[in-house]
């Protein structure tokens, strides 16, 4: 592989890394800067889209739409860094991850434990993963499609990082 090709694998795999971070930030810590301020709870539910009636439909519209939207990121990286990984192995690595928070919460007891999750999680990581290949169809470069894709991802990080210092320096 060339040094560029070298570089770029480099810069995915931080900002991957630092995407890994948020993403246990938001789904295990609730993006909450202390531990007592987080809900304390154990529940699973293991049928697919079933909400109780307490809290109402539009939230957990959100909610999916919010993990589908939050796991597009991780297909993205997945396709970059291991671009020669088939569908199916993709699907599993999601899968495994989504998987392994979703018992995370159950253990910390952090927050309910929801099969809809899983579902919702893979399929935004398969959505990433399309997406990627769309790019890569359209540009036919996959170094172009990775600095494409590198370049917003710095910018996003280097934004979200200058958010959370202001959040943390504002209170």
């Amino acid at each position: 592989m060339e040094k560029k090709g070298i570089r770029l694998k480099a810069i995915a795999s931080v900002l991957f890394i630092l995407y890994l971070v948020l993403l246990v930030w938001i789904i295990l810590f609730k993006l909450q800067f202390s531990l007592s301020d987080m809900d304390h709870r154990r529940s699973i539910n293991l049928i697919p889209f079933y909400y109780s009636t307490a809290v109402g439909e539009q939230f957990h519209m959100k909610e999916v739409r919010d993990n589908v939207l939050i796991f597009i990121p991780f297909g993205i990286f997945l396709s970059i860094l291991a671009f020669k990984l088939k569908l199916r192995s993709k699907i599993l690595i999601l899968l495994g991850t989504s998987f392994a928070l979703e018992v995370m919460q159950y253990v910390l007891a952090v927050g309910g434990t929801d099969i809809t999750d899983i579902i919702t999680n893979v399929s935004g990581g398969v959505v990433g993963v399309i997406l990627y290949s769309l790019l890569l169809k359209m540009l036919k470069d996959k170094q172009r499609v990775d600095i494409i894709i590198l370049v917003i991802a710095v910018i996003v990080t280097v934004l979200f990082l200058g958010l959370i210092a202001f959040l943390i320096f504002a209170n």
